[in-house]
C-alpha cells in the first residue's frame, strides 16, 4: 500500500507554483475561481482542501479530478556592469488535484484529498551564466499531501471534522561554489556546481469546523499543524570551471540530508447570500512562516554542515469570491487575492524571490445529466518588482531588480456523483 501510494504520489506532485514563500493555494478550480474563498460556503469534493467540515453537504459518493497549469515569467535586471540579465526559464507546470467524499451514514462522512499544500520552482534560463548562482541557480519543492478525514454532523446547522496530513516531498537544490574563494559572476574559474536531490515523509494533523445558522450566512475555520519534514538524498559535483586538481571534490556524490518546515496554518472565513443566486464570501489565511528560521544541509562526508538564515515573518493572505448562479445548472465565479510575502529583507535569496501578490481570477461551472459537473478557472498573478542589495561575495547576492513578476494559471475540474 505505502509503494502504491507514493506512485500516486509522484503522478500527482505539483511541479511548480509561484506562491508566496513556497505555500500553494490552487486546489481545484472551483476554489481558483472564487480567489481560495472556500471555508464558509457550500461545499463541493474539494472541500476535504478548503475546509473538510463542509463536507457534510454532501450526499452518497463524491469523486472530483482536476489541475491548474501555471506559466510564471519574470527578469532579474543585473545592474553590475559586465553581468547580463536573466530571464526565468518559461514553463508551464501541472498541480493535480484528487477528491473523494462518502457519507457513511446521518451524522458521519468520509472525505479523503491528494493536493499539495508547499510547492516552489524556481528555474533561470541560464545557471552556468547567472549572476546569482552561487545563492541559487534552482530551487525546486514537489510536494503531494494525502489528507484522510472524518467529518461529523452535529445538527443541520454544525459540523466538524479531524484529518491526518501525510505529506511526501521532493527537495531539489542548485547552486555554485568556487574553491578559489573569489565568488566572481563575471568568470567561471573556480567554480564547481553542486545539486542537491533529497525526499521524505512527514505527518501532522488538521480540525475543522462550519457554522450555518441560516440558509444566507455561513462561518468556517480550519486548523493544519506544522509538519516537520526530514529529506535524505544525494549532492552531486560537476566542475564547471578551471579548478586546481587538489580542490576538487573527493567525491562525485555525498550523502546529505536537512528538514524543511510545512508551517502551521489557520483559515478562517464567512459567506453571506445577498439574494437567493448571489453568494459572497471573506477569507483570511495566518500562516506560521517564522518556523522557517534556517535553511540547513548536512552532508555525511568531511564537508560538515551548511547553515543559511532564513527568518521569515508571519503573513496573512486575504481572498474574496463571489458566486452566482446564472441558471440551475450554470455558475459564474470571480475572486480577487492579495496575499503577504513571508521573506526577510534582510536574509532574502535568489531561491524564493517573492514579494506581495496580488490575484484576480474568473470561472464557471456546469452541471450536466444530473451526476456531472465541470469547472473552469483562469488567474493572473503579478507581484511587484524588488530590489535586492548585494551582500557578501561568498552569499551570492548581486546588485539587481527582479522586474515583471507575473503568472498566467488555467484550471480544470470533473466531479461525479453517485
Amino acid at each position: 500500500m505505502r509503494r502504491w501510494i507514493v506512485v500516486l504520489g509522484l503522478v500527482l506532485l505539483p511541479w511548480q507554483a509561484w506562491a508566496a514563500g513556497y505555500g500553494i493555494y490552487e486546489w481545484s478550480a472551483r476554489g481558483n475561481a472564487l480567489g481560495g474563498a472556500m471555508v464558509a460556503r457550500d461545499a463541493d469534493p474539494s472541500a476535504v482542501a478548503y475546509n473538510p467540515a463542509a463536507i457534510t453537504d454532501l450526499p452518497g459518493d463524491q469523486f472530483q479530478l482536476g489541475f491548474t497549469a501555471v506559466a510564471p515569467s519574470g527578469t532579474m535586471d543585473v545592474h553590475q556592469e559586465g553581468l547580463e540579465s536573466m530571464d526565468f526559464e518559461d514553463h508551464v507546470w501541472p498541480l493535480p488535484t484528487m477528491y473523494y467524499t462518502r457519507q457513511l451514514s446521518d451524522n458521519y462522512w468520509f472525505g479523503m484529498g491528494m493536493f499539495s499544500r508547499v510547492g516552489l520552482g524556481t528555474d533561470y534560463e541560464d545557471p552556468d551564466t547567472w549572476a546569482g548562482r552561487y545563492s541559487c541557480s534552482y530551487a525546486g519543492i514537489k510536494s503531494v499531501s494525502f489528507t484522510p478525514n472524518l467529518a461529523m454532523k452535529f445538527s443541520d446547522a454544525f459540523s466538524l471534522a479531524v484529518g491526518v496530513d501525510m505529506t511526501y516531498l521532493d527537495f531539489e537544490y542548485h547552486m555554485t561554489s568556487d574553491v578559489l574563494r573569489l565568488y566572481n559572476p563575471a568568470t567561471d574559474t573556480g567554480d564547481i556546481k553542486q545539486e542537491i536531490s533529497a525526499d521524505g515523509w512527514g505527518y501532522g494533523m488538521n480540525l475543522a469546523a462550519r457554522y450555518r445558522p441560516y440558509d444566507w450566512l455561513a462561518f468556517g475555520i480550519l486548523w493544519r499543524s506544522e509538519i516537520q519534514l526530514t529529506v535524505d538524498g544525494e549532492a552531486e559535483f560537476t566542475q564547471k570551471g578551471a579548478v586546481p586538481l587538489s580542490m576538487t571534490p573527493l567525491k562525485d556524490t555525498i550523502g546529505v540530508s536537512g528538514t524543511e518546515p510545512v508551517p502551521e496554518s489557520v483559515t478562517m472565513g464567512v459567506m453571506v447570500k445577498p439574494m437567493d443566486r448571489l453568494s459572497l464570501e471573506f477569507d483570511a489565511v495566518w500562516t506560521n512562516w517564522s518556523a522557517y528560521k534556517e535553511l540547513v544541509i548536512e552532508y555525511d562526508e568531511v564537508l560538515g554542515d551548511v547553515s543559511a538564515p532564513k527568518h521569515w515573518s508571519n503573513t496573512w493572505r486575504f481572498e474574496f469570491g463571489a458566486e452566482y448562479a446564472l441558471t440551475d445548472t450554470v455558475d459564474l465565479r470571480a475572486g480577487y487575492v492579495y496575499d503577504q510575502s513571508p521573506v526577510n529583507d534582510d536574509y532574502e535569496d535568489f531561491a524564493v524571490p517573492c514579494t506581495d501578490r496580488q490575484i484576480v481570477t474568473l470561472g464557471a461551472g456546469w452541471t450536466f445529466l444530473d451526476a456531472w459537473t465541470v469547472d473552469v478557472s483562469y488567474g493572473y498573478l503579478w507581484m511587484k518588482d524588488r530590489d535586492y542589495e548585494p551582500r557578501t561575495p561568498r552569499e551570492g547576492i548581486v546588485d539587481l531588480t527582479r522586474e515583471d513578476a507575473h503568472a498566467h494559471m488555467a484550471g480544470l475540474s470533473l466531479t461525479y456523483r453517485f
